[in-house]
């Protein structure tokens, strides 16, 4: 990262191009050097998405977030570095001839500084941080990210998922934006210092953290670095008080919010759906049944269980109906049968779709992948052998889905395995069902050197970062 003093003597930095090297660690990325070839495909070696992806290729940025955050909380920065006054002097060392007129991009006004903090915020909440991060002004005339309780949908990072440690031992983390393949560092001190433990990153891009000392839960979001207070979950940790789980904190399967702000926890160990609100004393528990995997989608809490597809019904008119999960598309009536001992059922949001891969055992005891869209007026899932032009990584407990115009060393139609999901097969094409064997265990324990590992290892990622 190259750092530049400006006239205050505050650092400013620079966009550099990065990319992951073979070891794991970020290394500069030049216009003239050579892609490495750890980022190519090992089996697609002159594929036309590799051809395609020579003009559509991601260089990875590195923005050290951690200093727009200080710039952000009323760090000065001096505005003689934005249309500061040029002039040119001749070559013969003769005075200068012509000189450009300052401009005062700081007063801008609140119309035009106005209607690009709008265009920042449509784009990403992330440039709408780098934005207000310029300067005083510009922050007077944009909404404050952190006001409002924390959850107004219009800042959470809901692109931005956290791969790994930047560095080892440090408190920076990479994020990777999974609609554009923009890759960024920032400074987490609050998952260094001891005080809290990192339970679960939610799909809207926090993360939920339990509080050691008063064993309540916390929302963080990354990118403002605001703290959401959530009730204690003493009740979701078994053992006493002198336990050591209840330093540990509760295992939690997914986590995720609903068009209203309800924070719904669905926990492994005790098997529990609950759902609270920042504010509420405690957790209201829904179901003690056992969910194979959960998701929000469209502002709403789905959750997959032996019998189907259910929503957490929270809210009614009446008010009398007590909080519950109401069927949505039954097993049975799609014609799929489900074993609980030996298949799993992942749900995940394909661009706007909501769909389901259910995960069985084939002929000669393989793993076969079977996947379905939810038609919602019907009530029923139907068979899909395609995703759209974008590929699914899969955890047991963690999928996600990317674009391959965003990830061109990625390929459409495409199940990338965590190792828990299949210990032979790491690719499965859903249209075709041909599969690539695993060539290497990604279990944490070693940095990936590409995308698809780290994707990887993001989707089998259950443990603290």
């Amino acid at each position: 990262m190259n750092k530049l003093a400006d006239a205050s003597g505050t650092p400013s930095f620079r966009r550099e191009k990065w990319l992951s090297g073979t070891t794991g660690v970020l290394i500069p990325f030049r216009q003239a050097a050579k892609r490495p070839s750890a980022l190519r495909h090992p089996r697609r070696h002159g594929s036309s998405a590799q051809i395609r992806s020579q003009e559509a290729k991601r260089k990875y940025s590195i923005v050290c977030f951690e200093a727009l955050t200080n710039c952000y909380w009323g760090a000065k920065r001096a505005r003689s570095a934005l249309g500061a006054g040029r002039s040119s002097s001749n070559k013969s060392g003769g005075s200068s001839s012509s000189t450009c007129t300052r401009r005062d991009w700081a007063n801008l006004g609140d119309g035009p500084a106005g209607l690009i903090a709008e265009i920042a915020l449509a784009s990403d909440v992330a440039d709408y941080v780098r934005f207000r991060a310029v300067c005083k002004p510009w922050r007077q005339c944009s909404p404050d990210p952190r006001a409002g309780g924390g959850l107004d949908a219009r800042f959470l990072p809901r692109r931005w998922i956290m791969l790994d440690k930047a560095l080892a031992g440090s408190s920076h983390h990479r994020f990777l934006n999974v609609s554009t393949g923009e890759c960024i560092r920032m400074g987490l001190p609050e998952l260094l210092e001891g005080e809290h433990r990192f339970l679960k990153v939610t799909p809207e891009g926090l993360l939920l953290l339990f509080h050691k000392s008063t064993k309540i839960a916390r929302l963080l979001n990354p990118l403002t670095r605001q703290l959401i207070d959530l009730p204690p979950l003493t009740a979701f940790v078994r053992g006493g008080d002198c336990d050591e789980r209840q330093q540990r904190g509760p295992f939690v399967q997914t986590v995720g919010l609903t068009e209203d702000s309800t924070v719904a926890v669905s926990f492994c160990y005790p098997m529990k759906l609950a759902f609270a609100k920042p504010g509420d004393d405690n957790w209201t528990v829904v179901n003690e049944g056992y969910i194979d995997s959960a998701l929000p989608f469209a502002g709403r809490f789905y959750c997959a269980t032996n019998r189907g597809i259910m929503v957490l019904n929270n809210t009614s008119e009446q008010q009398q109906q007590p909080p519950r999960l109401t069927m949505v598309a039954d097993l049975n009536k799609s014609f799929i049968y489900f074993s609980r001992m030996m298949h799993s059922l992942h749900l995940v949001d394909n661009g706007g779709e909501l769909m389901l891969v259910h995960r069985t055992i084939g002929q000669g005891k393989c793993r076969e992948y079977d996947v379905y869209r939810l038609d919602f007026e019907a009530g029923i899932l139907i068979p899909v052998k395609r995703l759209n032009g974008r590929a699914v990584f899969m955890g047991m407990q963690r999928t996600i889905s990317v674009s391959v115009e965003a990830f061109p060393y990625v390929s459409a139609d495409t199940i990338y395995l965590g190792y828990g999901c299949d210990r032979n097969t790491e690719e499965y094409n859903i249209a075709d069902g041909s599969r690539y064997s695993r060539s290497r265990i990604y279990d944490g324990s070693v940095s990936p050197d590409t995308i698809v590992q780290s994707l990887i290892c993001y989707c089998i990622k259950d443990k603290d970062i």
